[in-house]
Parts: C-alpha cells; structure tokens; sequence
C-alpha cells in the first residue's frame, strides 16, 4: 500500500510537472508568434503607405496636367476671375488644402487663400521652386505633398502652378 501511494504521487507529480513544462512552453511559442505578427503587420503597413504614397503622386500628377492647360489659356487672357473660380473649385475636392498660381515676375496672381495674393512667391515658397521646368512632386516638411508645375506658353514661362495636398497616412491603431 506504502509502495502503490509512492507510485501514485510520484505519477501525479511527474503528470503535474510535465503540465507546467507544456504551459510554459506555449506561453513562449504564442509570444514569438505575437511578436512574428507584429513584425509582419508593421512590415505590412509600411508597404502599403508606400504604395499609397506612390499612387498617391501619380494621380496628382495626372490631375495637374489638365489643370495647368486650363490655367494657362486663362492667363494668356488674363482672365484671372475664371482661374479663380476653377482653384476654388478645385480646392473643395478632399485632402487638397491649397493652390496657387504664380506670375513668371514671382507674384501670387491667384491662390485659394486670398490673404497671399499679390505676395511675393518667395514669402511663402523656397525661391529655387520658381525656376522648375517640368512637374515635381515633393514633401512640403509638414507631412503634406507639394505639386509644382511649370505654366508654359508659347515663347516663355508664364508662370508656376503650385497645389498643397494632405497626404494620407495608414493607422496601425485603427487597422483591426
């Protein structure tokens, strides 16, 4: 009896200890794996801003094209109030925060935010913008993308285009 109660608890502990062993190496093998998924979410992330960003600069390319051929006909008529018009317009569309057209003399003929008008460009701008040739697309320094594109005409420059765009940013917070 002596002996068959020694077997049995040595059993129950062997059973007990082997519980405690298997627990404790679930516990790691769920955390590594956490933290896998972790890895591959944040990886996950980063890519697909990187791709957004990317789509992101070449439809505002796409946009700025047509954009500039409007704004360009107006000012070889002088018609500022319609540049005007086609600018707000154009602002009420989502993430787009500003734009402005500037003369070739570095004036702001034309901004959505009328307070700049008839400011030197370089007030608002760094003043090697002024000499692009063909579209570039940047970031501002605040987390937003800046177009700036030449307004050509026949012989000469006639001005520059610039448009302010709220760039959007994936939340890993928010992703389920």
């Amino acid at each position: 009896m002596l002996q068959s109660t020694k077997l049995y608890l040595s059993t129950i502990g062997i059973l007990v200890v082997l519980l405690v062993c298997m627990f404790v190496w679930k516990n790691i093998a769920v955390r590594n794996m956490e933290k896998t998924m972790e890895a591959q979410r944040a990886k996950l992330v980063e890519t697909s801003q990187q791709v957004i960003t990317s789509k992101t600069h070449d439809l505002l390319r796409l946009t700025t094209i047509p954009l500039v051929w409007v704004v360009r006909r107006e000012m070889i008529n002088e018609n500022y109030d319609q540049i005007n018009e086609y600018l707000n317009q154009f602002v009420k569309e989502p993430n787009i925060k500003q734009i402005v057209v500037v003369k070739s003399d570095g004036t702001i003929a034309v901004a959505t935010d009328e307070k700049v008008e008839g400011a030197p460009f370089s007030s608002l701008f760094p003043q090697a913008l002024i000499e692009q040739n063909e579209i570039s697309i940047s970031d501002d320094g605040k987390g937003n993308i800046r177009v700036v594109a030449p307004i050509m005409g026949l012989n000469a420059k006639l001005g520059l285009l610039i448009m302010i765009y709220e760039a959007e940013k994936i939340n890993i917070e928010a992703a389920p």
